[in-house]
């Protein structure tokens, strides 16, 4: 199985195409302590890993987005979005944290959270500024910078 390890300094594009070389998973991202300790997750800084066929899977939200190309811009951020997001979250029901970044749309990205190992991307899509509002207001979500201490 081939593997692709994006490296300490995340690149700012996710190439989609670099499954189509035999590549089964790409390391994408990493959970922070900061995000840890704020949250008080049970489990240790680590990788997130996107597997070939959880990108198949976001094609399904395709038709989600105004046109194709906006699809793939927003695909194209996913690494972007986990390094810096706009805002982040708990999901209240499915054990997953959310990073949600406007890029054109505001894109959510969910990331299955787990004890061990490394977390798998779960799905992105994106959800509209009321859906963002109600989250906000839910307390479900927070800004990131409160996250790493840059709010005033």
């Amino acid at each position: 199985m081939a593997f692709v390890n994006l490296g300490e300094n995340m690149v700012d594009k996710l190439d989609v195409f670099l499954f189509k070389k035999e590549v089964k998973k790409i390391i994408i991202g990493r959970l922070s302590a900061e995000v840890i300790d704020y949250f008080n997750l049970n489990c240790s800084p680590c990788n997130i890993v996107l597997w070939a066929d959880r990108l198949k899977y976001t094609e399904k939200h395709k038709t989600d987005f105004k046109s194709e190309q906006e699809y793939y811009r927003h695909i194209e951020e996913i690494p972007n979005i986990i390094s810096n997001p706009d805002y982040i979250g708990l999901h209240p029901s499915n054990n997953s944290i959310q990073y949600i970044k406007k890029i054109d749309e505001n894109m959510l990205i969910g990331i299955r959270l787990k004890p061990t190992g490394d977390l798998n991307f779960r799905s992105a899509y994106p959800i509209t500024q009321e859906k963002l509002n109600s989250y906000l207001k839910a307390g479900t979500l927070v800004k990131y910078k409160k996250i790493i201490g840059n709010i005033d």
